[in-house]
């Protein structure tokens, strides 16, 4: 019969282990070093592109609505064209304006999806992570190593990761040449 038996975590410094707690449980008894890392979102401003692409359409439905219904066809040919086409023009430039709004949405998610590996890894880390209430230290009981407050903050930044990533992949694409 095996018997499972959980191993404790014992603090590096005073090597006890009745005060030692995952960050997570820390940091939810109010330990505010020791947050998660946060989920990268792209924001992107689109409310400037919202209002000119339906103040062009409002314009163009004021124009095809109300002067249609207002005996237009009364107004010399010149006019009635350049109506018309006015209208079509602002249709069309709502349309390019949210292609453009769109486009824009698109690659915020692309870079969102760029820092979703770094975010992976420091979420990793940061579930690593024991704190000790009597000693006040954040370890990592794998090292078992003491984690500064600095280099808790680079292990648990998305950016710091993502630039490891990319110092990580340069450095293969150079052994492979």
């Amino acid at each position: 019969m095996a018997s499972s038996q959980v191993q404790k975590v014992l603090c590096p410094v005073c090597h006890q282990a009745d005060q030692v707690q995952k960050a997570s449980v820390a940091y939810e008894n109010g330990v505010t070093r020791l947050q998660p890392p946060t989920m990268p979102l792209a924001h992107i401003g689109m409310m400037s592109y919202i209002v000119i692409a339906f103040g062009l359409v409002a314009i163009g439905a004021f124009f095809i609505l109300v002067w249609s219904g207002t005996s237009l066809g009364d107004w010399p040919i010149a006019v009635q064209v350049t109506v018309v086409a006015l209208t079509i023009l602002a249709i069309i430039t709502a349309l390019v304006i949210s292609f453009f709004a769109f486009i824009r949405v698109v690659r915020g998610d692309l870079k969102t999806q760029q820092y979703l590996p770094a975010y992976d890894k420091a979420l990793e880390n940061w579930r690593r992570l024991y704190y000790c209430k009597r000693d006040n230290v954040v370890f990592d009981a794998q090292t078992n190593k003491i984690i500064s407050d600095a280099e808790l903050r680079s292990m648990l930044s998305v950016e710091t990761n993502v630039e490891n990533q990319e110092q990580s992949q340069q450095a293969a694409v150079s052994h492979q040449k």
